[in-house]
């Protein structure tokens, strides 16, 4: 088995809008398209034919144009003594080439991260689906900033372009805001279910533009830069359809890895039960350090910890399914480029097929608030609070261990 987490972050760079009066209101779910769409529109006139009472048509020009520091030409518009011909290049500038039209971007679905830069500000949005801890803006920050607004769907930071210990830089053709986007949840457990990131951030203004309209206010061309976060984790022989694993399919941290203990022959009014199963970095089921997943007798303690972890009946019930969330330890986080293995040890025993408070497969059900049993009576489970008691010392136990997956971290790629 592989356990595979893979980290993309792509860095990114995002060109701003020049209408900060669209700021003023809060963004939400439903604004945020309009943010992106904030640019003034502009009707063109149609030219008249002059007439002896009318002027000339205006010119038909472009609101302005963005240049590079190349094409700035100041000495050809430095005044001069009599009378000279227009320059070829100052004519180019007086009188530009009409700017082919471009066809509308499609709209696209949003994406897990969303960068939008204006004049005096940005605009982070960040999915909550990517993260499977309810908490995880309590460590999500841009620089020294925290989440300020919240939706059913999103984080945001709404902050000053100039705020959260920005760095301010320059080149020949931009003026260059920085930032970092970073997660690092914080946790007492020996294990962590989502790998902590950092991603840069970058508001990148055009420092240079000519403007044909008096009074207009070049528009810097703006759009939302996305980032995609992938990556995935394999710990399970079997699928979600209890079928076989591929060795190329993976999950990702934090999401559910199946497992299916199974007994090598069918037992007529028995079942399977499992004591206490833990995950550990050895093969070697003594060492440390060392996750308990399930304990007590059948109580499958991390279901506290993760709605990912618990039973799943099947059709011959000496057959025992169950899943655990994605996990890894800590330590394996800091040297990704040593190669690590994980493996879990249960102990496994026949027993009633009805269960009993010493034999009994029970998850955790966050919205009941309760214990509930694989197939029978939940009041078994009543004692997975406090001890279970063992079951009759005939019963026989026997510890059973996976074989290994390897932990892979990939390092972000930008």
């Amino acid at each position: 088995m592989l356990l595979k987490a893979v980290l993309l972050l792509v860095g990114w760079t995002c060109m701003v809008s020049p209408y900060p009066s669209m700021l003023d209101e809060a963004a939400s779910d439903d604004s945020w398209p309009d943010l992106e769409e904030s640019s003034p529109k502009y009707k063109a006139q149609t030219p008249v034919s002059p007439t002896p009472h009318t002027p000339c048509p205006p010119l038909k020009l472009p609101q302005f144009q963005q240049i590079s520091s190349s094409d700035v030409h100041k000495l050809i518009f430095k005044p001069a003594r009599n009378l000279r011909p227009v320059p070829a290049l100052m004519k180019s500038i007086l009188l530009p080439s009409p700017t082919p039209a471009t066809a509308a971007p499609l709209p696209s679905k949003p994406r897990r991260i969303e960068l939008l830069c204006h004049i005096d500000r940005i605009y982070v949005r960040v999915q909550k689906s990517l993260f499977t801890n309810p908490d995880a803006g309590k460590y999500l920050k841009v620089g020294t900033c925290t989440v300020n607004k919240d939706s059913p769907k999103y984080y945001y930071f709404l902050y000053p372009i100039n705020s959260c210990t920005v760095q301010h830089h320059e080149n020949e053709n931009h003026v260059l805001y920085s930032n970092v986007l970073s997660y690092e949840p914080l946790t007492d457990e020996p294990v962590i279910r989502e790998l902590p990131f950092s991603v840069p951030l970058e508001c990148r203004y055009n420092k240079h533009f000519r403007s044909y309209n008096i009074g207009y206010h070049p528009q810097v061309e703006a759009g939302t830069v996305f980032l995609s976060l992938q990556g995935g984790v394999s710990l399970t022989p079997v699928d979600e359809n209890w079928e076989p694993l591929a060795s190329w399919q993976t999950y990702m941290i934090g999401q559910p890895m199946y497992f299916e203990a199974m007994t090598p022959h069918g037992h007529a009014g028995m079942r399977l039960y499992l004591s206490k199963c833990y995950i550990t970095a050895s093969q070697n089921p003594d060492t440390t350090p060392k996750y308990t997943v399930m304990d007590n007798y059948g109580c499958m303690v991390d279901s506290k910890n993760t709605p990912q972890s618990k039973f799943y009946p099947s059709e011959d019930k000496a057959t025992l399914r169950f899943s655990v969330g994605a996990l890894m330890f800590k330590d394996m986080v800091s040297d990704p480029s040593e190669k690590k293995e994980m493996f879990i040890h249960c102990e496994m025993y026949l027993g009633p097929e009805m269960p009993t408070s010493s034999t009994k497969s029970c998850s955790y059900v966050a919205d009941a608030q309760g214990w509930s049993e694989l197939y029978g009576n939940d009041l078994v489970c009543a004692c997975c609070d406090t001890s279970c008691p063992a079951p009759d010392p005939s019963v026989s136990m026997e510890t059973i261990s996976s074989s290994a997956w390897e932990v892979k971290h990939d390092q972000p790629t930008h």
